[in-house]
């Protein structure tokens, strides 16, 4: 028990102090009790641009991501993990002038979960943990610093609903990303996780099949106001990997963005969720209940299937990455434009590419990215003038010069990303001689991982 004990007090303690290394620490107990603590971060400076036409550019600096991470094990069956995210104490609130940083506005636990390995083809995950549904969502933005989960859109979100004002376009509809899953982590700022229970595990040499089911809280969670009643979310998640061809498949719970030409995979993923929401019961916030049932008093199921595909492969001193996903997210409650009812409908696609160069040129690897990503809400927005629905659709396009000095431990990305909402969405956005616009951002990012 005294053993057990100053391995508590050394996990907390050894975390704060700030030792340089590329590998976490290791407090040990013995060959099956264990635990490995680290530190994650990650500096952004960034010229924002302008997201109106009488909008200002500004220069912010931010810290997007300082986390202590914990994993281990109690004994092989029983493993654990959890992850604590700070705020960034320095945000600002947008207005108009200076945009509202990139990192986490107040600290939240961001995973924390407990994961039972009975063996590798099966295993119990519960607590709070990735949604196994995207590839997005279990890699994580290593190759391309996405911003907020939803690269360029939260902006359109913030800027467009001060602009509009009480047209009620955006101002208390935020837009809905494909590339969320359904999960209670859309509301608090934790948009990948979900607090649930998941079986999965891989099949076969070389891990060729990956499954995960899974069942959780999700995005309409009663508790949250986001639901009539109470109805958890369920999905499923299956990778096939042609290991027969030569590949390696990803048997860890994640799919990491790149292994940096340490394996050549060609992983193919398809997943499916759903959700019931009961428009008919008892909300217990009216604003999600206008939101999400509009008035409507009809139940419905929220629907959200995706498909995405992995490639990487080294060839001599060159390894290219390839991904590609198509989301597709429908029946998502009610809207009313008029007298018309719709279900709004949210679809994507992303292509994403990086070529490292796998050879070191001064003290890091460097990488070319590019990435094009396009995002549409349906049925969603009342046209202010009257005439039925808005197809609000946002493109984005990054192009990022990426450079490893010590793989994914110790990277610097600097690149741009340009944000296009649609000709109809900025249309329905004019307010007097200012509505959005097309708008370019320009980020440097310093990621290091202990």
């Amino acid at each position: 028990m005294k053993k057990k004990l100053l391995l508590a007090l050394s996990v907390f303690g050894m975390a704060m102090i700030p030792l340089h290394s590329a590998d976490a620490i290791l407090l040990k107990a013995n060959d099956n009790e264990f635990a490995n603590v680290g530190l994650d971060l990650s500096i952004w400076a960034q010229q924002n641009g302008k997201v109106t036409t009488n909008d200002h550019s500004s220069t912010n600096f931010s810290v997007d991501e300082a986390r202590i991470y914990f994993s281990g094990q109690i004994n092989p069956i029983v493993q654990f993990g959890a992850n604590f995210d700070f705020a960034d104490n320095t945000a600002l609130p947008p207005d108009g002038s200076a945009r509202a940083h990139g990192g986490m506005q107040y600290t939240l636990i961001k995973d924390a979960f407990i994961n039972f390995k009975f063996m590798p083809q099966a295993q119990v995950m519960a607590g709070l943990f990735l949604d196994p549904w995207s590839r997005v969502a279990l890699g994580g933005p290593f190759i391309v610093p996405l911003e907020n989960y939803n690269p360029g859109i939260g902006e359109i979100d913030t800027d467009g609903g001060k602009l509009l004002g009480s047209t009620d376009i955006l101002n208390s509809k935020p837009f809905i990303s494909p590339t969320l899953p359904f999960t209670l982590g859309y509301d608090v700022g934790n948009g990948y996780r979900d607090a649930g229970i998941a079986l999965w595990g891989d099949i076969g040499k070389d891990a060729m099949i990956k499954y995960y089911l899974m069942a959780g809280n999700g995005r309409y969670d009663y508790e949250a106001g986001q639901n009539g009643n109470s109805n958890l979310k369920y999905g499923f998640r299956i990778e096939f990997t042609p290991t027969m061809l030569g590949y390696k498949g990803e048997p860890g719970y994640g799919d990491p963005d790149t292994y940096l030409g340490k394996r050549n995979t060609l992983t193919f993923g398809f997943a499916y969720q759903q959700q019931k929401i009961d428009c008919s019961g008892t909300w217990l916030n009216a604003t999600n209940e206008s939101n999400i049932c509009d008035g409507q008093t009809s139940s419905t199921t929220a629907k959200a299937y995706t498909f995405d595909v992995l490639w990487e492969q080294k060839f001599g001193d060159f390894v290219p990455n390839f991904q590609a996903a198509w989301l597709d997210q429908k029946d998502l409650g009610y809207a009313t434009a008029g007298s018309s009812v719709a279900q709004p409908e949210a679809q994507g696609y992303y292509l994403q590419t990086q070529l490292l160069y796998d050879r070191y040129v001064g003290i890091g690897k460097p990488a070319l990215v590019l990435r094009y990503e396009e995002d549409e809400n349906k049925n969603y927005y009342a046209n202010p003038n009257g005439s039925g629905f808005v197809d609000a659709k946002v493109s984005m396009t990054d192009i990022f010069f990426n450079y490893y000095i010590d793989g994914e431990n110790a990277n610097i990305s600097l690149g741009a990303q340009i944000v296009s909402p649609n000709s109809d969405l900025k249309t329905a956005t004019a307010n007097g001689n200012n509505q959005l616009k097309n708008f370019t951002d320009w980020t440097l990012a310093l990621n290091t991982s202990f």
